[in-house]
């Protein structure tokens, strides 16, 4: 009896064997190689190239291949491609609790081929440990749940972008689950964990971080992978995809701007955008609003935001004007812009708003050496002037890089002004027209029959007129204008006095 057990398990050890040996040789064979790629080829319209196949048994069923290049010309390649799955599920027609790792590829976007959808039986009842759908995959094989999906320095280039993605996952049924996600291009990286329903469209929740991101760049990143309107090849209008991600980042950039602590919710529905709320530090203050566009070859979007405690001298250096204000700027507005990228998009902006300056100073502006040179030397006990104001208040347009001061007004030691102000900010010429109302102090020094006659109560108001540029802002004082405005007080003053007598 020994005998005949040992016999026979000598003789199941050899089927094994050899079974192991057949199906390796069927698996790592040119025949199963030249077999996927035909099959491949039948199912995606484009021709597919296998370099090589390999296949194993332990510990689990799977198949592996490396050179895989799609498309004439290529435009998705896969260097290397592991699939393994539960040997019970495979013997059913089924992929069950399988693993998949690609790695080092690279896919250009549009790709040539539609991904194949699914035939009638391809959503089936639960199944499998998620309890998700089964969708059926080529040969009627059933796709149920895949426990782990990884990427490994995959490059996905669209519209002259480029993104390096990395990622661990799983599938069950239409429901990915992302534990790990990387993304980084040029100075943009992020990292994602979220989870995205894939059927009927992909719908995504998401939550991002990041060390430092380039908006203008995740603008772009945004339009460049946004697929485009065309209907699909059944007909049907394609499903767009949503996208919901809460996204931080400890810095950020947009326009060249520098800003800390970003922090927003970002909505991507098809070819729309939303990023609201957003926050960030900048240039010593807190920015607050949302923006709304729609991206494309053409960005259009729409701007609302809100400014707290900026620092002017700061945001002037920025602006290339260095030296030439201090103050701290709150402000709100609304604007829409349209354009290829963010700088274009800024170039274009038309809005309105209102903004406020408090306790700072515009350096050369000279206030009161011009009105000492209109008037005469001040009095020897008078204070030194100052170009530092109290406040500045003004309700703005903007439109074609043109800011315009539709009411302008500051407030200083020696002077009030009132009036309008058009500053162009590709030039920076400033232009406008201002009444300069002369403190009480100042107004006593001007001793000329001229500052009697243009005095309204204890102060003199003269009209000036706003030129030069943001570097050096240059007032002068319309004497014309104020001869006339004299003229007409003392004309006034005498007429009063005559009929009171």
């Amino acid at each position: 009896m020994r005998k005949i057990l040992i016999i026979i398990a000598a003789t199941l050890a050899g089927v094994v064997l050899l079974a192991t040996i057949a199906i390796y040789w069927f698996f790592s064979g040119d025949g199963m190689r030249r077999a996927l790629e035909q099959q491949a080829t039948a199912r995606l319209g484009q021709p597919v190239k296998i370099k090589a196949a390999r296949g194993q048994i332990f510990p689990r069923p799977g198949i592996g291949l490396t050179g895989i290049e799609i498309g004439e010309p290529v435009r998705l390649t896969l260097s290397n491609v592991d699939l393994s799955t539960d040997l019970r599920a495979l013997l059913s027609r089924r992929i069950e609790d399988a693993r998949i790792v690609i790695s080092d590829s690279t896919i250009q976007l549009p790709l040539p081929f539609a991904l194949p959808a699914e035939d009638g039986a391809g959503t089936g009842a639960p199944a499998g440990a998620g309890g998700g759908g089964a969708s059926e995959t080529a040969g009627g094989i059933r796709l149920v749940s895949v426990r782990e999906i990884s990427l490994r320095n995959i490059r996905i280039v669209s519209r002259g972008r480029e993104i390096r993605i990395s990622a661990d996952s799983s599938l069950s049924g239409d429901h990915l689950t992302l534990s790990r996600f990387t993304a980084d291009s040029g100075s943009t990286s992020l990292q994602v964990e979220g989870e995205a329903d894939l059927e009927p469209r992909v719908d995504a929740k998401l939550q991002a971080k990041a060390n430092k991101i380039d908006v203008d760049e995740l603008l772009a990143l945004a339009a460049a992978f946004t697929p485009e309107r065309q209907a699909a090849r059944r007909g049907a209008p394609s499903q767009p995809m949503k996208v919901v991600a809460q996204l931080k980042a400890n810095s950020a950039t947009a326009a060249g701007v520098q800003v800390t602590q970003f922090a927003t919710d970002i909505t991507l529905d098809g070819d729309r955008i939303a990023l609201s709320p957003m926050s960030f530090g900048l240039f010593g203050g807190s920015y607050e609003g949302s923006l709304n566009g729609r991206l494309g070859d053409s960005m259009s979007v729409t701007l609302r935001s809100r400014l707290k405690g900026i620092n002017v001298a700061q945001l002037a250096e920025f602006g290339g004007s260095p030296d030439t204000i201090t103050g701290t700027l709150s402000g709100e507005g609304s604007f829409s812009a349209q354009g290829a990228d963010m700088a274009a998009v800024l170039a274009s902006a038309n809005g309105k708003g209102s903004a406020s300056i408090v306790d700072g100073a515009i350096k050369r502006l000279n206030l009161v050496r011009t009105v000492v040179l209109f008037f005469g030397r001040p009095a020897p006990e008078s204070q030194e002037g100052t170009d530092r104001f109290e406040r500045i208040d003004t309700s703005f347009s903007l439109a074609r890089q043109v800011f315009r001061a539709d009411t302008f007004s500051m407030h200083s030691r020696d002077a009030d002004l009132n009036g309008t102000v058009t500053l162009r900010l590709e030039t920076q010429e400033l232009e406008g027209t201002i009444d300069m109302i002369l403190s009480e102090e100042l107004s006593a020094q001007a001793g000329t029959d001229l500052a009697r006659f243009t005095r309204e109560e204890n102060k003199v108001v003269l009209p000036a007129r706003v030129g030069g540029t943001l570097k050096q802002p240059q007032i002068t004082i319309n004497a014309t204008a104020a001869i006339r405005r004299g003229l007409q007080n003392e004309i006034e003053r005498r007429f009063k006095g005559l009929f009171g007598r």
